[in-house]
């Protein structure tokens, strides 16, 4: 990569395409909110490897470097910086950076004198407690007007990059963003009816929470009469065993190799991973196409279609594209980053972490003889599913804040048991989810906004079947003292049952009331906080997928758009998803409701 990384006069750095990121984890979860993808230095309190890219310096020279980044405990202790790193030249290292700025800015790393030539530039860890880099700026000019709110910093970025080359533009029949089940599901079903498809997807691997990185079992039931083959796709990406709880929840649960090669046998799929969507052109009420940054290679492409989905959880193709949506800003349900201990045979030192919550006066689960919510207790109730925080935050704006809640209430956990009880030192924390796994966000509106109160009747649309209980979390009134910076960190489940145990989501409710050519799959489907509660697991959301994938070859078929489907097709519609042989496969655990 050294020939796009020259330095002549200036320089700016992605550091998601590094040449090697070492031990540093890619974050991607925040691009549109603060205005990159960056590497964390997510290390569980141990330092992490060096992150390494080369550069070509065209001029012998003094050049200034600046980073930008954020001191990630700011909002609640802005003199403690636990997240500090070093930009590194071989022996010449800047000084401690990740401790002054309390927003994610620019931070000055000082001059360095380069040689003419190939030289690596080093990310260096120097705490393993989530340092974080998003660009990095090296130039001849001591003091540089850079930009400084997160849209203008990204701009900056875009036409540094567009000044030496062009977007590439790709055509296709149906674009699906967003690779979890929701998105792989209406990738497939649009594929194999024929569509030439594309999805893109922001990480290395598909699954989305039910990937090895975020590691959430999947729930929900599949493959109801009259709709017996909804839920075959889901099938294929089923994994065959769970371990949800403790250490026993390992990465190769989740089978993401199993998921990749679904989707690529697929002649009609192209896959765009490592890809982030960052705008949208709409004409008419239409979305014409769609940016997209390959982040890795530094580079932007286009996509241009007749119809889009959104399956990305968040709502932000609509977002971008003008589509109504609704967002529930305190009282939704929150982001969780799951987090487990394990016994070892040599257990490390863990250090103090006076900038995490401070948990020592407080009872939590896994503490002690204290119990969680389903009556467990020590490590089994630390680091699950209700360790989950945001639920009074902006769930878009706010919720890298409220992934870093996550850490600190894990630090400030690990470090009592260890460092003040005395207890679990034979366990070592050996593993914590560094992406947030998200519950509810925008929720996309469509001709039809269903709520809980609508599930007593059957609408003609009715396609979906969706069987997980209405469940909907709040923070749990047992550990309010663990609360007392202000924020709620554990929660309880508040569940009532979906009548008659199954209940058929209308297809009304999968695309979009105003922006025309746009279907919605997933978590941000056309629902009330209420009813997304039962339709946001992740077999559910993938029978969306699956719905949507299918109403799209009726689109391609007379050429109309999705709300033509219910107005114009609707029984050949009904007919065709009724059409398909049930194939429904075994499902690992309790996990139906």
């Amino acid at each position: 990569m050294v020939d796009k990384r020259v330095l002549n006069h200036s320089l700016l750095i992605n550091t998601a395409s590094f040449d090697d990121f070492g031990g540093w984890t890619l974050d991607t979860e925040f691009i549109l909110t603060m205005g990159g993808a960056y590497l964390l230095a997510h290390g569980l309190g141990k330092k992490v490897e060096n992150a390494k890219t080369a550069i070509q310096v065209e001029k012998s020279g003094k050049y200034h470097v600046y980073a930008y980044t954020y001191n990630w405990v700011s909002p609640w202790h802005k003199d403690m910086a636990p997240g500090i790193f070093r930009i590194r030249f071989k022996n010449d290292a800047s000084p401690v950076l990740g401790a002054k700025n309390d927003h994610w800015a620019w931070e000055y790393a000082g001059e360095f004198s380069l040689e003419k030539g190939k030289k690596i530039l080093e990310l260096e860890d120097l705490t393993g407690f989530e340092g974080r880099c998003a660009y990095i700026y090296v130039t001849e000019n001591k003091d540089p007007v850079l930009p400084e709110d997160a849209s203008s910093v990204f701009d900056f970025y875009k036409k540094s990059i567009l000044s030496s080359c062009q977007i590439e533009e790709k055509v296709f029949d149906y674009a699906v963003f967003g690779g979890g089940f929701a998105g792989m599901c209406a990738a497939v079903a649009a594929s194999r009816s024929g569509l030439k498809t594309c999805l893109v997807q922001d990480r290395s691997m598909v699954g989305g929470n039910n990937s090895s990185e975020i590691r959430v079992w999947l729930g929900g039931g599949t493959n109801y009469e009259p709709f017996g083959g909804i839920g075959n796709i889901v099938g294929e990406f089923e994994q065959k065993r769970i371990g949800h709880y403790g250490s026993i929840n390992k990465a190769d649960l989740y089978e993401d190799e199993k998921k990749m090669a679904v989707l690529e046998k697929e002649d009609n799929l192209t896959l765009f991973l490592n890809c982030y969507l960052v705008d949208s052109k709409v004409e008419d009420g239409m979305i014409t196409s769609a940016l997209c940054w390959d982040f890795l290679h530094d580079r932007f492409f286009s996509i241009s279609s007749p119809l889009f989905a959104d399956c990305t959880g968040d709502g932000n193709l609509g977002a971008m594209s003008g589509a109504d949506y609704e967002v529930t800003t305190n009282g939704h349900m929150g982001i969780s980053n799951l987090w487990h201990i394990e016994k070892v045979d040599n257990p490390s030192p863990f250090p103090s972490c006076p900038w995490a919550v401070d948990l020592k006066n407080c009872n939590f689960p896994g503490r002690g003889e204290t119990k969680d919510i389903y009556g467990n207790s020590r490590e089994f109730s630390l680091g699950c599913w209700f360790w989950e925080s945001g639920m009074t935050e902006d769930p878009i704006y706010c919720a890298e804040r409220s992934r870093d809640l996550n850490f600190r209430a894990m630090y400030g956990a690990w470090d009592v048991l260890r460092n003040q009880d005395k207890d679990y030192q034979d366990y070592d924390l050996t593993f914590c989810s560094p992406l947030g796994g998200k519950r509810e966000s925008r929720r996309l509106l469509g001709d039809l906004v269903l709520t809980k109160a609508d599930f007593k009747y059957s609408f003609p649309d009715a396609c979906c079947a969706t069987t997980w209980n209405f469940d909907v979390h709040y923070p749990d009134k047992a550990f309010y003292s663990c609360f007392h910076e202000g924020d709620a960190f554990l929660t309880m489940d508040c569940r009532e049952e979906v009548p008659d145990d199954c209940y058929f989501l209308p297809y009304r409710i999968m695309y979009s009331r105003n922006v025309k050519n746009m279907f919605i799959a997933g978590r941000c489907a056309s629902l009330s906080h209420d009813a997304s509660g039962t339709a946001r697991v992740m077999r559910t959301c993938g029978m969306m997928g699956e719905v949507v994938g299918y109403a799209a070859s009726i689109c391609k078929k007379y050429g109309c758009l999705p709300r033509d489907v219910y107005f114009n097709h609707l029984d050949e519609f009904i007919a065709l998803l009724k059409s398909f042989e049930n194939k429904e496969v075994f499902k690992a655990g309790n996990t139906i409701v």
